[in-house]
């Protein structure tokens, strides 16, 4: 029940105003928070416990959001590497025998493009992998991409501060941490992998055994990956040839 300011009578709390004096009352709406408040405590939430976190509770689109931050960082890194290494080629052959040698920049936005399409497929092959083993083998209900994507986000989501480091390093220590940046590159493929792996073995109402799932998900992936990085270092062989 709820008193009237006006006239004290107390009424049910579905009416708006007083059915004695008419006094409107105001209803005081809580907040919501800003999509980017909500997104940093998904953030956090999944670093401190990422197999508790209820992805379920949050838009959908973080999932999006987040692969996106980490090909951004990811396409960014490569960039600053291949930038570092130009102009340390440059101080090197600039100048020989007192003769300054004119040398031309490498073109960087096809070369981030590139990066980026890799990126992006190497996501489709993982991701798509282990989406339609889980739709098709695991499932009982429909699972959407979006929402499987932001779970595997919420598993996963120490993959942007690896990113995040990644990109550091290659700002302020350029091609010399080319090793660091490489171990990075594995560890977030492999945390990847662990994400969807765990997404898999926490299916409910499974018609598959979700151990063979996951086999079926490191084997049919490897495969695939095997032939499509083979193929492109053969063509990229007879494009040069």
């Amino acid at each position: 029940m709820i008193e009237c300011t006006q006239c004290h009578i107390k009424y049910g709390r579905q009416l708006r105003q007083c059915p004695n004096c008419g006094l409107v009352r105001h209803v005081t709406r809580p907040q919501r928070a800003q999509p980017w408040q909500q997104y940093y405590q998904f953030l956090a939430e999944s670093l401190k416990h990422p197999l508790k976190v209820r992805w379920q509770w949050y838009d959908a689109w973080f999932g999006l959001v987040t692969f996106g931050l980490v090909l951004l960082m990811n396409t960014a890194t490569v960039s600053l590497l291949i930038a570092s290494w130009s102009e340390q080629v440059g101080a090197v052959a600039g100048v020989m025998a007192s003769q300054v040698v004119l040398r031309q920049r490498p073109q960087l936005l096809p070369v981030d493009l590139k990066v980026l399409g890799l990126q992006v497929l190497f996501l489709v092959i993982i991701v798509g992998s282990g989406f339609l083993i889980k739709h098709y083998l695991l499932k009982k209900t429909t699972t959407t991409l979006r929402a499987f994507l932001t779970e595997i986000s919420a598993y996963s989501s120490i993959t942007l501060v690896i990113a995040l480091g990644a990109l550091l390093a290659a700002l302020f220590f350029g091609i010399v941490a080319i090793w660091f940046v490489l171990i990075m590159a594995v560890m977030m493929a492999f945390s990847l992998n662990i994400a969807i792996g765990v997404s898999l073995f926490q299916s409910r109402g499974a018609r598959f055994d979700r151990t063979y799932a996951i086999l079926l998900f490191e084997i049919v992936t490897h495969v695939v990956l095997v032939v499509v990085i083979g193929q492109i270092v053969i063509l990229n062989g007879l494009i040069r040839l």
